[in-house]
C-alpha cells in the first residue's frame, strides 16, 4: 500500500514538473495554429508582428516568403526572387557544377551578372494554400477494415483529393496526416523548376570546420548561398530558358544588420523533415537497441570508404562531395541520438509517460474498451518487425549505397517492359546522371564493404544471396572470397561503363537479364521484395494503431496546445536567442564571433582560413558588420527554437519580420530531440545575417548581390530595390 502511494506520489510530481517547466518555445506549430499561440508573451520578448501578418490565408504574409527548396528550406530576400539558403542545401547544385576545372566547392561562385548565374537541378516551392480536409480523407475508411485496406483507402483518396485541387492549374497539391493520421490537411505549391546558383561562398568560410565541427557548438560557419528562382516572361513556372525571367515573390524578407542581443525574440519558418516525439516505447527500445546502431555501423562503413578514396583524388571528392556530406551528416546525427536517448533515459520517461497513460485509459470502461490494448499491440508489433529489422535496414544500405546496383535495376525494368525510343533515351539519361558521379574503384570496394557487413547479421535475417558467396568461410578466407567474386562480377557485367551500358541497350533484353551484375541484382531484389512486403505490412498495422494512440493522447491532453510531429509540411516555432549550460561548470555564449574562426584555425582542412579573410580580422576591416558589444565580426548564434533536419536554410526572422540569421544545424547535447525535446539544452544553431553580409561584401566585392537586398541598420534602409514589408503586397 505504502510503495502504491509512493508511485502515485511520484508520477503527480512529474506530471507537476512536465507543466510547471513547460517551455512554451517547444513546438513546430502548424500556421493555422499561430492565433492560438501565446503572442502577448511573445510580444514581451520582442514580437512586433501581428498573427496575419506571419501567417494568413487570404493575403500576404511571412509565408509567402517561405521556400521548399531540395532537402531544405530557404527565403526570398529580394523582390528579384534571391534565395537565402545553407552551403549545405545548394550543396548538390555545387556539387554538379563543379570540376576540377571550375572546382565551385572549393573556390566558391559569384555570378556577376543575371546571365553568369548557372542552372541547378532544385526546385523551389511555394506555400499557396493549406486546408483542413480530414473529414473528406477518413469518410473512405471504417473501423472494419484491415490496416493494409486501410491504409490503401486513404492514399487512394488523397491522390483523388489532390488531383480534384489541381484541376488545369499548374499548382502541386499534396495531402499530408498530421497526430499519426489522426487528421489531415491538403497543401498546395506553387512550384518553379528554374533555379539558378548566385553565391557559394568557398568551402574554407562555407563548410568552415566540416564534419569535426558538425552538430557541435560553438561553431563558426559560414553555412549559406544564394540562389534565384526564374519563371516565364508571362509569370508562370516554367523551364530553364535564356528567356525567363526573375520570379516576384508577394512577400520578401529584410535582412537585419543590427543585430540582436540575449533573450530578443526570435522565430523560424521552415519544412522540418521527421520528428517521434509521440512514439511508444518499444519503438524507442528498438530504435535504441537494434535501428540506430546498425545504421550508425553501416554509415561509418560506407562514409570511411568515400572519405580515404577522396582524400587520395580530387576528382573522386568532387564526384562523391554531395553523397558523403549526406552519410556523414545521418551518421553523427544518429550517434548523437543514440549517446541522448541513453544520456537522458528516454527510454524510462517514455515507459513512466505510458504509465500515466494507462492510468488515464484505465479510468473509465469506455476508455478501456478503446484503447486498453494499444500499448502491448503496439509492443507487439514492433516484436514482429525485429525478426526482419536488421535484414530490412542492410539490404536498404545495399542498394541505395552501390550506385551499380541501381544502374542494374534500371536495365531490369527497362528489359521487362516496352523498349521504344523514348524508354531507351530515359535509360540514357540515368546512365549519364549515374556515371557523372561514379568511380569504379570506390564502387567496387562499397560493395566488398557492404557485402561483409551482411555477413555479420544473425543466421535468421542473413541475405542468402551472399551467404552463397562467403559461405561458412570466416576471416581473411572470407575477404578473399567476397573480394574475388566483386572483381570478377565487375570484370564480366557490361553496366560498368558507359559504353558497356550503351553497347547492351543495344544489344535487347535478352542480354540484359543474363548480364551477369543484372542477374545478381536480381537475387538482391528476390531478397528484398519480401522484406518489404513484411515492412509494408508492419507499417500498415503500427499507422493504424499509432493513429488511435495519438487520438488517445489527444483526449488525455485536452485543453492543451499540442503540436503534430514534423512531417515535411510548413511549420512555425518561435523563441529567443539564448546561450546554455551542457554540462557542469560549462556555459555556452550565445554569440560566436570570427575570431573564435582564426582560433580553430590550421594548416588542414576543414580549419583552412582563406588568407583575405585572415587580412580582414587582423586589419579589423570590418565595416559596419561588426557586432556593437563585442566588437568583432558575429558569425554564428543559437536561439531555443525548436527545428529538426528540413530546416536547414531556414530564415531566423526578429520580431519585426527581418531575416537575422539562417538555420543550420542543432547541438550535439540535443540532437535527442526529434525524440524528446529538452528546453534547457536544446538549441538551432544559425549563421548570422552579419555575417553573410560581410563575407558578401568585404570578402567578395558582392555589390549587385547587396543591391539588391533591403538591408536595415537599426531603423535605417540601405536598398536600391524596391521594398515590400512583410504583410503587404
Amino acid at each position: 500500500m505504502r510503495k502504491n502511494l509512493m508511485f502515485l506520489l511520484l508520477c503527480a510530481l512529474v506530471l507537476f514538473l512536465s507543466f510547471a517547466g513547460r517551455n512554451m518555445d517547444e513546438g513546430m506549430w502548424l500556421l493555422n495554429t499561430i492565433g492560438t499561440l501565446p503572442v502577448a508573451e511573445m510580444k514581451k520578448h520582442g514580437l512586433e508582428l501581428t498573427p496575419e501578418q506571419i501567417y494568413s490565408p487570404n493575403g500576404p504574409s511571412l509565408k509567402d516568403a517561405i521556400v521548399l527548396l531540395g532537402g531544405g528550406t530557404s527565403s526570398f530576400v529580394s523582390a528579384e526572387g534571391l534565395m537565402v539558403t545553407n552551403h549545405h542545401v545548394a550543396f548538390g547544385g555545387i556539387q554538379s557544377l563543379s570540376s576540377l576545372k571550375t572546382d565551385y566547392l572549393k573556390d566558391g561562385f559569384w555570378a556577376k551578372a543575371r546571365e553568369e548565374e548557372l542552372s541547378t537541378n532544385y526546385t523551389a516551392q511555394i506555400v499557396t494554400e493549406i486546408r483542413d480536409v480530414t473529414a473528406e480523407v477518413l469518410s473512405a475508411v471504417n473501423d472494419t477494415m484491415s490496416a493494409e485496406k486501410r491504409t490503401a483507402a486513404i492514399r487512394e483518396r488523397s491522390r483523388e483529393i489532390e488531383n480534384t485541387a489541381k484541376g488545369k492549374s499548374d499548382l502541386t497539391y499534396r495531402v499530408s496526416d498530421m497526430y499519426s493520421g489522426v487528421s489531415y490537411y491538403l497543401f498546395g505549391f506553387q512550384t518553379l523548376t528554374d533555379v539558378r546558383l548566385v553565391y557559394a561562398p568557398p568551402s574554407a568560410i562555407g563548410n568552415y570546420g566540416g564534419e569535426v565541427d558538425n552538430w557541435m557548438w560553438p561553431r563558426h560557419t559560414g553555412d549559406f548561398s544564394i540562389m534565384r528562382a526564374y519563371v516565364g516572361p508571362d509569370g508562370k513556372p516554367a523551364k530553364h530558358s535564356k528567356d525567363n525571367v526573375p520570379y516576384k515573390p508577394k512577400v520578401f524578407l529584410p535582412v537585419s544588420a543590427a543585430g540582436y542581443e540575449e533573450g530578443s525574440f526570435a522565430m523560424i519558418m521552415g519544412f522540418p523533415g521527421r520528428t517521434f516525439r509521440y512514439r511508444e516505447a518499444s519503438s524507442v527500445e528498438l530504435s535504441r537497441d537494434q535501428s540506430l546502431p546498425l545504421t550508425v555501423d553501416l554509415y561509418k562503413t560506407r562514409m570511411e570508404i568515400i572519405d580515404a578514396a577522396s582524400k587520395a583524388d580530387r576528382t573522386v571528392a568532387i564526384k562523391y562531395a554531395g553523397k558523403v556530406r549526406g552519410v556523414a551528416n545521418t551518421y553523427k546525427n544518429y550517434l548523437g541520438t543514440l549517446e541522448g536517448m541513453r544520456r537522458a533515459d528516454l527510454l524510462s520517461i517514455k515507459k513512466m509517460d505510458e504509465e500515466r497513460f494507462t492510468a488515464y485509459v484505465n479510468s473509465s470502461p469506455e476508455l478501456a474498451a478503446r484503447y486498453g490494448a494499444l500499448l502491448a499491440d503496439m509492443a507487439k508489433a514492433n516484436a514482429e518487425l525485429k525478426t526482419f529489422n536488421r535484414k530490412s535496414i542492410f539490404l536498404s544500405n545495399l542498394t541505395g549505397g552501390v550506385d551499380m546496383i541501381r544502374i542494374a535495376n534500371r536495365f531490369r525494368t527497362y528489359a521487362q517492359g516496352p523498349q521504344g525510343e523514348k524508354e531507351q533515351t530515359t535509360v540514357r539519361e540515368a546512365v549519364a546522371t549515374a556515371f557523372k558521379n561514379f568511380d569504379l574503384n570506390l564502387e567496387k570496394t562499397l560493395l566488398t564493404a557492404l557485402i561483409l557487413k551482411g555477413a555479420d547479421l544473425p543466421a535468421d535475417q542473413q541475405v542468402m544471396a551472399l551467404q552463397e558467396i562467403y559461405g561458412s568461410k570466416t576471416g581473411a578466407e572470407r575477404v578473399e572470397e567476397v573480394t574475388e567474386f566483386v572483381d570478377e562480377l565487375y570484370e564480366e557485367t557490361l553496366l560498368s561503363t558507359p559504353e558497356g551500358c550503351e553497347e547492351l541497350l543495344a544489344k535487347g533484353a535478352e542480354k540484359i537479364v543474363k548480364d551477369e551484375y543484372a542477374q545478381f541484382a536480381e537475387k538482391i531484389d528476390a531478397e528484398q521484395a519480401p522484406v518489404t512486403a513484411k515492412m509494408n505490412a508492419y507499417n500498415a498495422t503500427i499507422g493504424k494503431l499509432r493513429a488511435k494512440y495519438v487520438e488517445a493522447r489527444l483526449g488525455w491532453k485536452k485543453g492543451e496546445l499540442i503540436y503534430p510531429d514534423a512531417n515535411r509540411t510548413i511549420r512555425f516555432t518561435y523563441g529567443q536567442v539564448k546561450s546554455f549550460k551542457p554540462r557542469d561548470a560549462v556555459r555556452y555564449s550565445h554569440l560566436t564571433t570570427l575570431t573564435g574562426v582564426m582560433e580553430k584555425a590550421s594548416d588542414e582542412d576543414p580549419f583552412t582560413v582563406p588568407a583575405k579573410l585572415k587580412g580582414l580580422w587582423q586589419k579589423k576591416d570590418f565595416g559596419r558588420y561588426a557586432d556593437p558589444q563585442s566588437g568583432d565580426i558575429p558569425v554564428a548564434f543559437i536561439a531555443d527554437l525548436d527545428i529538426t533536419g528540413g530546416n536547414s536554410g531556414s530564415p531566423v526572422i526578429n520580431g519585426r519580420g527581418e531575416l537575422i540569421g539562417c538555420a543550420f544545424d542543432g547541438n550535439w547535447e540535443a540532437v535527442v530531440g526529434d525524440y524528446h525535446f529538452q528546453p534547457e539544452l536544446n538549441r538551432t544553431i544559425a549563421v548570422d545575417a552579419r555575417y553573410m553580409l560581410f563575407v558578401l561584401d568585404k570578402y567578395s566585392g558582392a555589390q549587385n548581390i547587396l543591391n539588391e537586398l533591403v538591408i536595415r541598420w537599426g531603423g535605417q534602409t540601405a536598398t536600391r530595390s524596391e521594398e515590400k514589408p512583410v504583410g503587404t503586397h
